[in-house]
């Protein structure tokens, strides 16, 4: 009976360990979780200046830095895929209307990111160590 006893005591702060290991691990993933949810719940395109925002970041250093990590490219003023990202439903193009100064209407073309796309640029910039505002500092912004 003794040894049942010092088993179950045992077992008994073996699992409470487990729980505060779990614990441990569960509150460090709730930023990246939250981040998560945030992104997937977001409807709709954005530019990359709104992503670009949640780092801290200009549009012009995430456009430049994505096109170093050979995502992709600019023709003319117009940032595209390479092939490789093309078809993987990461963006969607925009095209919107502006008057020039004599007030004849152009066509502008706009590359939007779409929520997926969104999602492939955080696990690219986690992978290379750099963290949305809201992971930095434990979730303190």
């Amino acid at each position: 009976m003794m040894l049942v006893r010092c088993f179950a005591k045992n077992e008994n702060a073996q699992l409470l360990e487990e729980n505060s290991e779990q614990a441990e691990k569960i509150k460090a993933m709730l930023p990246k979780a939250s981040y998560y949810d945030y992104v997937l719940s977001a409807e709709g395109l954005m530019p990359i200046s709104t992503i670009a925002k949640d780092y801290g970041k200009s549009a012009v250093w995430l456009n430049k830095w994505l096109h170093e990590q050979g995502i992709q490219y600019k023709q003319g003023k117009v940032w595209l895929l390479y092939q490789k990202y093309a078809g993987m439903g990461y963006v969607k193009s925009k095209t919107f209307t502006v008057s020039d100064d004599n007030g004849t209407p152009n066509a502008k073309l706009h590359t939007c990111w779409t929520q997926k796309g969104r999602l492939m640029i955080y696990e690219l910039l986690k992978a290379h160590g750099i963290l949305p505002l809201m992971e930095q500092n434990g979730g303190k912004s």
